[in-house]
């Protein structure tokens, strides 16, 4: 399969996987994987980006049907949905618990394999409630690949996770599943940041599991005033109180 070396936004991973970052201080890793019949764009970035352009790096590299695959409802990365549809693209994959209004194309409990032709397979699969209710990962499939995996927000480089809707406890045991996964995927491409590895992936987990059991203490030592913990949980302020609000509101 014959492909441009690069095109204007968008840098190759591998023979089939190239990854664009859209602007900001924690730039958008926007996903694009190609086959002979299909290219999947993960995550095309929020409603105020420059939508045209990213279709037309798209169509630098390949002239396949495009279809959307959405990690999470986020509106970071959801905003580009409609005009993607008002442009053509038919399908939009999304989590049945991601309220992304725009999908037209739902997934559960049971992962979904996307055949994109000439060998590439790429596998949507939902590994429990963490970063939000309805996280998926997007696992590329084929002989030739490098083993990359697409993981939203579930995974965070360079920045503290966001916790104001998650599931803490439940990320951790997504986290463990991830890293589980090393077997069939050794490049982690994170929603925002750099790419990671396996070991960064069991490094965020055992911080989460730190942060998850100091602050658990904490609500039951001080149920009045828990943000006394700050100090202690292995996070920013900021998100070391929301990780405390949510583990009060489950």
């Amino acid at each position: 399969m014959d492909h441009a070396p690069e095109s204007a936004l968008f840098r190759r991973l591998d023979d089939h996987v190239f990854l664009a970052e859209l602007g900001g201080p924690t730039p958008l890793n926007v996903g694009l994987i190609l086959g002979q019949d299909i290219a999947v764009l993960v995550d095309p970035g929020p409603a105020e980006g420059d939508h045209q352009a990213l279709l037309a790096a798209v169509r630098e590299l390949s002239s396949a049907e495009l279809v959307v695959v959405n990690t999470h409802g986020h509106p970071d990365h959801i905003g580009a949905n409609e005009l993607l549809l008002r442009e053509g693209v038919q399908r939009i994959f999304a989590h049945a618990d991601a309220g992304v209004e725009t999908a037209t194309d739902l997934v559960s409990a049971e992962p979904v394999t996307l055949h994109l032709g000439g060998g590439v397979d790429v596998v949507l699969e939902h590994l429990g409630r963490a970063h939000t209710e309805g996280d998926l990962v997007v696992g590329v499939r084929a002989e030739d690949s490098t083993g990359i995996i697409f993981c939203g927000d579930l995974v965070r480089e360079g920045d503290d996770p966001e916790f104001h809707d998650s599931y803490p406890k439940e990320w951790v045991r997504s986290l463990g599943r991830l890293s589980s996964m090393s077997g069939t995927y050794s490049r982690f491409i994170p929603g925002h940041g750099q790419e990671v590895d396996a070991e960064f992936i069991g490094s965020m987990r055992r911080r989460m599991q730190q942060g998850y059991n100091v602050s658990s203490q904490a609500i039951r030592d001080a149920v009045n005033d828990a943000t006394k913990a700050i100090p202690i949980i292995p996070y920013g302020p900021g998100e070391s109180r929301e990780l405390i609000t949510r583990l009060r509101g489950r």
